[in-house]
């Protein structure tokens, strides 16, 4: 249960990041991202966060 709260965590907190710097971003390039690649980038840093999390210590 506990790795489960780290994984959900590492998620949010990917999420929280990629919209950070997509608000960085000056407002022509906002519009011109589409939402899909907002969204595929937001998944691949939670399934990486997943992956990290589910390997056993060594």
């Amino acid at each position: 249960m506990d790795r489960l709260l780290r994984v959900a965590g590492r998620c949010a907190l990917a999420f929280l990041l990629v919209l950070g710097v997509v608000a960085t971003l000056p407002r022509a390039v906002r519009e011109a991202v589409p939402d899909a690649a907002i969204g595929g980038a937001v998944l691949a840093l939670g399934a990486l966060g997943a992956r990290r999390a589910s390997r056993r210590p060594r």
